[in-house]
């Protein structure tokens, strides 16, 4: 009964930590390994299956997304809708990078609005990803969440019911969706799914009038953007990704060679980011 239940939302649970599409994209790739060695794939050619295991292995010892967001309501810092991506921005992604990309950023919103309990945007975030899933052609091998959506409009009034459906999706469709048979869109999700967490917490800390706890939380985001730089440069040889792995390259920079990231660096980084970020929805 509780798998049949965890089933029913698989959809949007693990978006945080998305699938990817399986294919092959032109271009070398290059990766490190888990001892810090670096890998080469063939020259050519981007093959996702062949590329799998490296790009499992850079998400899962990444920063979660989750725990940025917790991190951040723990600063005390308010829910602000505009620092979002609004819901209707969705039907601007018409490629599948985009679409791909776009999952794992509204990935990001969804669970920022279920933290701070805004049951309304979780319910409509839910459906635009819901959307995007079947766009992709993906809604085949996965199991509706159409019962998912409904069981949040059901509950929209209990924020513990809710949160309680978001988080159980999640831990489900993270162990599904990692062991599947689609990791460039899993990659390409990952990768949307943190440039949005450093897009909201950039903006966050810079509309925010005490903002020495959010500060500090732009200085420990370096690991995270290394995390989404080496994705972009595993994928660089699809002409469809090099564009951001280009743009990325400023941002993965900075972070690297600054040894303190304070409110001046913040606003001189955060303009790259929102650009970076605004050129993936549009």
């Amino acid at each position: 009964m509780k798998n049949h239940f965890l089933k029913n939302f698989l959809l949007v649970g693990g978006l945080c930590l998305l699938i990817a599409g399986c294919g092959q994209r032109g271009g070398e790739s290059r990766g490190k390994t888990s001892d810090g060695k670096e890998k080469v794939v063939e020259a050519g050619v981007f093959d996702a299956a062949k590329m799998k295991d490296q790009i499992v292995e850079v998400i899962q010892n990444s920063p979660k997304p989750k725990e940025l967001i917790n991190l951040i309501n723990n600063t005390g810092a308010s829910y602000i809708l505009d620092v979002t991506i609004p819901v209707a921005s969705s039907e601007k992604l018409l490629t599948s990078t985009k679409q791909s990309l776009g999952l794992g950023m509204y990935a990001f919103d969804l669970q920022y609005s279920n933290t701070y309990q805004r049951n309304d945007m979780t319910a409509k975030i839910a459906k635009v990803e819901n959307d995007l899933v079947k766009k992709l052609g993906l809604d085949g091998e996965l199991i509706s969440s159409e019962n998912f959506l409904e069981r949040i409009k059901a509950n929209s009034d209990n924020k513990d019911s809710v949160d309680f459906l978001v988080t159980q999706a999640i831990n489900f469709s993270v162990q599904k969706l990692s062991s599947g048979q689609h990791p460039d869109v899993y990659a390409l999700s990952f990768i949307g799914v943190n440039i949005e967490a450093l897009h909201v917490l950039s903006q966050l800390t810079l509309l925010a009038s005490n903002n020495a706890q959010l500060v500090a939380l732009i200085d420990s985001q370096k690991d995270r953007v290394k995390s989404v730089f080496t994705l972009l440069e595993m994928m660089s040889g699809d002409e469809t990704v090099k564009p951001y792995f280009e743009s990325m390259k400023p941002i993965a920079q900075f972070f690297q060679e600054k040894q303190k990231i304070g409110l001046a660096e913040l606003n001189e980084i955060a303009p790259v980011i929102e650009k970076v970020r605004n050129s993936m929805i549009q």
